[in-house]
C-alpha cells in the first residue's frame, strides 16, 4: 500500500533513553522538521528562536504523499508534517507548542531538513538514507557549540568544512554547495505565499506573526 506504516515498541530500540517512560518526560534538546521540496530549502538549517521554530513548522512545505488523498506529488504546505492527521485547529496547535516550550528550563534548538532537493534534470541532489546522519551530526555539534555555521536570514546552515564528508560519493560532494545554498530571491517570493497560508488560521498567536515579520525583514535586508 502506498501509505503503509511500520511501528514497533520503543522498548525494542537499543539506544532509547533509559528514562523514556518517566511521567515527567525527558529533556528535549532539538526539534527537527522534515520538508520535502525540490528547491529553496537547503539540506539543513538550524533555528535558535522557539517562536521562529514553531513558525517554521507551520509553514513547512512538502510534496504531498499518499497520506493526502488525491494530492500525491502536489507541492503544498503541511504544518508540522501533520496536516492529514491534525485533530484540532492549526492556530490552537501553534499556541499549544508555544505554551509547552514556555515552561521548559532549557530551550531546544529547532531545525529544518530537506533530503529531496532536485537538479534541473530531476535527479535528487542528496543521496539520502544513511548519509542523512551527516547533517544531523552537524546539528548536534552546533547545539553543543562545537561548530559555528553560517548565519542566514532563515537560520544557520553548515560551512562545508564543518560537515563529516569522509566516504560521501563524488556526486554528493559535487552537489554539496548547491544543497547548502540559500536563494534569497526565491525566499522573498516564498514569504508572500507563507503570509497567505498563515492568514487561513483564525486566532493564530501573535508570536507566529512576529516571527514571520522578522524573517521577512531579514530577507529584505540581505544583499
Amino acid at each position: 500500500h502506498p501509505n503503509s506504516r511500520f511501528t514497533t515498541t520503543l522498548a525494542n530500540v537499543p539506544n532509547v533513553a533509559k528514562d523514556f517512560e518517566e511521567p515527567a518526560g525527558v529533556e528535549i534538546h532539538g526539534v527537527i522538521f522534515g520538508g520535502r521540496t525540490r528547491d529553496r530549502e537547503p539540506l539543513v538549517r538550524a533555528i535558535k528562536d522557539v517562536a521562529e521554530g514553531v513558525y517554521d513548522g507551520l509553514t513547512l512545505g512538502a510534496e504531498a504523499t499518499a497520506a493526502a488523498d488525491g494530492l500525491e506529488g502536489v507541492l503544498r504546505y503541511d504544518p508540522m508534517s501533520m496536516r492529514p492527521f491534525m485533530s484540532y485547529a492549526e492556530a490552537d496547535y501553534a499556541a499549544h507548542w508555544l505554551e509547552v516550550f514556555s515552561r521548559t528550563t532549557t530551550k531546544p534548538i529547532f531545525a529544518h531538513v530537506n533530503w529531496f532537493q532536485r537538479g534541473d534534470d530531476g535527479r535528487f541532489l542528496w543521496p539520502g538514507y544513511r548519509e542523512n546522519l551527516r547533517p544531523l551530526v552537524w546539528l548536534m555539534q552546533y547545539k553543543n557549540g562545537e561548530v559555528e555555521g553560517v548565519e542566514t536570514p532563515v537560520g544557520v546552515i553548515p560551512k562545508r568544512e564543518e560537515l563529516l564528508l569522509d566516504g560521501l560519493d563524488e556526486q554528493g560532494l559535487a552537489d554539496l554547495d548547491t544543497v547548502l545554498t540559500i536563494d534569497i530571491d526565491r525566499w522573498k517570493q516564498e514569504m508572500g505565499y507563507r503570509e497567505k497560508h498563515l492568514a487561513q488560521f483564525d486566532g493564530l498567536p501573535e508570536e507566529i506573526w512576529e516571527a514571520h515579520r522578522r524573517v521577512a525583514a531579514a530577507l529584505d535586508a540581505a544583499e
